[in-house]
């Protein structure tokens, strides 16, 4: 499954929205580089994780609108009663089995106030007759995995995936870290083991697909610690070093990435590579403790190694959004009531650098230095007048990064 649009109506900071998206298999071909890819950009507060859980809201409406353990939290917009959340669907062939023939359905979500609640309610007009799978488990249809920023990983021994799903169903929790600050995420240890016992085959392909997500300077053979805690072990820069010990930036991207996996295992079909899985994937900040070098990187390995999913990302990185076209990137804007609107500029920033890109309407910064130095030139420019040329000489050098006498 693909989300093709995303609609929102007085959700949180929009009025009204609409996503024309980019997926796997667009017809007709697009030439992107990245074609499954939704880069989402903007300021703090104008909206970009609103997008991801609208559109985890309307791809899994059907589920939503029963008892999932989800609890909507102002998510109407403020001085309004109603908020809509509508998505268009594109049905992969390979969930023909478990969603009929139709190639394309339209399903979404309702919010009405009621007092100081709100109360979700399938739209109107959506059939179900289509969305038997996204009512079962193990289905490899409708599937639907997304990360909030406070990602975390817990240790295997103390993770219990059966206590997280007494209060939420399935569908839900994959995206559960949206939407709630405390998710954990499934540890390798708690899953990879049983896999290679019962499937060695396809614990082949979780080795090298992670092997495969990781840069050039890492490394994992599914390898565990001989301790105890069996730990498994990840080549970084030639060293050998357990989950545990490494750096935030490698917990943060192992983590979510091998939560990934493990749900694309227990929602392929049978037989199927992994890499074929379809769906969507929705994580916030992509760049989340990541080095410039690795963000330069991250998007393109991403889109390519997994070319069948659907990535929407969140980004506040200059570098991660010069690795995208213009065709890939949503920027957020938001106008002088709070308002937020969703647009795509004619202007392209892919291969520009950092400053480059910082500067461009997508970032819209009028200069990235400092404020105290800025402050400090315009300070010296003051007391330029004729005859005193050591002050433009002074300006020269500190613009250059040279020390002043």
């Amino acid at each position: 499954m693909y989300i093709r649009s995303l609609d929102v109506r007085s959700l949180r900071c929009f009025e009204s929205a609409h996503l024309k998206l980019r997926y796997p298999a667009e017809r007709p071909p697009t030439g992107l580089h990245a074609p499954n890819v939704n880069l989402i950009l903007g300021n703090n507060g104008t909206g970009k994780s609103t997008i991801l859980r609208a559109a985890a809201l309307a791809s899994l409406s059907p589920v939503f609108a029963q008892s999932a353990g989800f609890v909507p939290y102002k998510l109407i917009r403020n001085g309004a009663k109603t908020a809509s959340c509508r998505a268009e669907l594109e049905l992969h062939p390979q969930q023909k089995e478990t969603t009929g023939k139709s190639k394309t359905l339209r399903v979404g979500l309702a919010l009405n106030k009621s007092g100081d609640s709100e109360i979700l309610k399938l739209q109107s007009g959506v059939s179900l007759k289509n969305l038997a799978g996204m009512f079962q488990d193990h289905s490899p249809a409708f599937l639907v995995v997304g990360y909030g920023a406070t990602r975390r990983v817990e240790d295997a021994a103390s993770f219990s995936p059966n206590e997280q799903l007494k209060r939420r169903v399935l569908r839900y929790q994959r995206v559960a870290g949206l939407f709630e600050s405390h998710i954990s995420l499934m540890p390798l240890g708690n899953w990879l083991p049983q896999m290679k016992k019962a499937n060695p085959g396809r614990h082949k392909q979780v080795v090298t697909l992670l092997s495969r997500l990781l840069p050039e300077d890492a490394g994992f053979e599914g390898k565990q610690e001989t301790s105890s805690s069996a730990e498994y072990l990840f080549k970084i820069r030639d060293i050998e070093a357990p989950f545990g010990a490494l750096s935030d930036g490698y917990r943060a991207y192992i983590g979510w990435i091998s939560d990934l996996l493990y749900h694309i295992c227990m929602g392929a079909p049978s037989g199927a590579m992994l890499f074929e899985t379809c769906g969507v994937v929705l994580v916030d900040e992509i760049d989340l403790h990541l080095h410039p070098e690795w963000q330069r990187t991250v998007i393109g390995l991403l889109s390519k190694t997994l070319p069948n999913l659907q990535f929407f990302f969140t980004t506040h990185s200059p570098i991660v959004a010069g690795s995208v076209q213009k065709e890939n990137i949503f920027l957020m804007e938001v106008d002088s009531k709070g308002t937020s609107s969703v647009s795509q500029l004619k202007q392209g920033i892919y291969g520009q650098d950092a400053q480059q890109v910082l500067l461009s309407p997508y970032f819209g910064l009028e200069t990235t230095r400092a404020p105290g130095f800025i402050d400090e030139m315009e300070a010296l420019s003051r007391q330029l007048k004729p005859g005193k040329p050591e002050i433009a000489l002074q300006i020269m050098r500190r613009m250059a990064g040279s020390k002043t006498k």
